[in-house]
This record gives C-alpha cells, structure tokens and sequence, in this order.
C-alpha cells in the first residue's frame, strides 16, 4: 500500500515539474518584445509629435492584431512616453502592438493641442495598420492621470473620419473639470484662465460632457488616498457612464495615493485584462481576392 502511494505521488510530482516550463515558455518575455524608437507620426518639425512603438518580434504578418495608444501623464506640461515603459512592455507581451507617445505640453501650447496631438497619433496608427498587422477596428487607449484625461476624450469625443476607439483605461483622471473652484489657477496654463473666467473651456474639455450610449467600454481606477487628483473625479465619470449605459468597470484602489496607484500591479494587471477582454488578439486577416 506504501508503494502505490509513494508511485501516485511520483507520477504527480513529475507531472507538475514537467508541466511548469510547459506554462513558462508559453509567456513572452521582454527579450520577445521590439521597440521602435522615436516614431515620427505627426509633423516633423514638432519634437514632440514622436511615439515609441512595442510589438512582438514573433508577431505574424497573417494574423491582425489590436493596438493600443499609451497616454503619460505629468499634468500636460511634463512628463515622456517613456514614464510608461513597464506598461507598453507588458501590453506588448500580451499581444498587442503599442504606441506610446509624447504631445505637445503646457504652457507652450494650451489646450486643445495636447488632444489634437492625440487624433494625430490615432490616424498614423490607422495609417500604418497594415503594416503594422493591426486591425483599425479593434484600438483601445490607455492613460493615466493627465494622460486618462486624454484618453477619456480620445474615447467620447472622437474625431470625425476616424474609427471608433473600442476600449479605454482611464486611470485617476481629472474626468470633471467643472468640479474645481472658479478662482482655482492650477488649470489656467492648460485652459488659459480660471474656471471662473472661462467656464465653457472648463466644461468643454471634461470627458463626463461629451459621454454618449454609443461609447466605448471604459475601465476606470482611482486610489482612494489621492489628494493630488480627487477620486470625485472618476466617480463623476462613472456616475456619467451609468446614466447612459455605457459599459465599464470602477475600480478603487484602496489607500494608495495617486503615484502607488501608478504602479500598482493589481490594478493595472485588471486594466490590462479588460483591454484583452474587449480588443480580440489574434484575429486573422482576410484573404486577398
């Protein structure tokens, strides 16, 4: 009886053994993942029209695959797409092809620019899908902080002659700028004045004003101890998405502040699942005719 449970036991063991590499290898690594530096994809006299691109060197060129625009943050006057690298990396290994990118920042260039450059980097990926095998109706964005505000608009305000995007993460975002007090200066260098002096650009550039029912799905995160953006925020966004129906996921990152919410694997790792949730990978092209 001894023997029968030590050789059941065996068996399991090398089992398990031999099924953990199986599993590991399956998994890309950062050495599987291409980085193409310094992308032009507006105009080339503009430093900050340039995009990092992450996509995996083993990708097919018969299989179309989904993209993704990475939004930095740093409250739209600082801030690099390389802030973002871990993420890209992570997304890229997932199987999709990434495009982190600068835009233009404040106080230099006020607001609208900072979406303008956005639209921009959405009709280059567009434009170089096929090379790129990536299908231009399955592209998501994601942004965080400054960069969710963008992403959020990229998402409810699209621009017209461009596809849809299909699926946003929009992480602690200033999604209501009508919350903050009329005398405030701190978004007079985005918006060129308080809220009191120019409400209509305050409530112009907020995400909640241009949600509608034919939105896409959006996955929001906030850390429930950031004093920098309030969580009011996000939740004045998905109290929006609700009323009109728009799918999503609200997620509250419990006492972390706005950075730690940045970097918190849990929660990124849910953003990053939503994604492939609602952007199908591996979708093969059609055949020429």
């Amino acid at each position: 009886m001894n023997r029968i449970r030590f050789l059941f036991v065996a068996v399991c063991a090398l089992i398990v053994i031999n099924a953990q590499p199986v599993e590991a290898q399956s998994e890309p690594t950062e050495a599987d993942v291409k980085i193409s530096r310094n992308v032009v994809y507006g105009d080339e006299a503009e430093p900050a029209h340039r995009a990092d691109l992450y996509q995996l060197k083993t990708a097919s060129p018969d299989i179309l695959n989904p993209g993704i625009i990475l939004i930095h943050g740093g409250a739209w006057f600082a801030g690099d797409k390389t802030n973002d690298i871990l993420h890209a990396k992570r997304l890229a290994k997932m199987g999709f092809v990434v495009m982190a990118i600068n835009y233009r920042l404040v106080p230099k260039h006020p607001f609208p620019a900072q979406i303008d450059d956005c639209y921009l980097a959405q009709e280059w990926l567009n434009s170089h899908a096929k090379e790129l095998a990536i299908d231009p109706d399955h592209i998501g964005v994601w942004g965080y902080s400054a960069g969710g505000h963008l992403a959020a608009l990229l998402a409810t305000n699209p621009k017209d002659g461009l596809p849809r995007i299909k699926a946003a993460v929009v992480g602690a975002a200033p999604c209501d700028l009508t919350l903050v007090p009329e005398d405030s200066k701190i978004l007079s260098s985005f918006l060129g004045g308080s809220r009191g002096k120019y409400p209509e650009r305050y409530r112009d550039a907020s995400p909640v004003t241009h949600v509608s029912s034919d939105d896409p799905p959006v996955f929001l995160f906030h850390g429930s101890k950031d004093w920098l953006v309030p969580p009011v925020m996000s939740k004045a966004m998905r109290d929006v998405l609700e009323e009109k129906g728009v799918p999503f996921e609200y997620v509250v990152v419990d006492k972390k502040a706005h950075l730690m919410t940045f970097i918190d694997h849990e929660a990124t790792e849910k953003s990053f699942l939503f994604l492939k949730t609602h952007l199908p990978t591996a979708v093969r092209s059609s055949s020429p005719k």
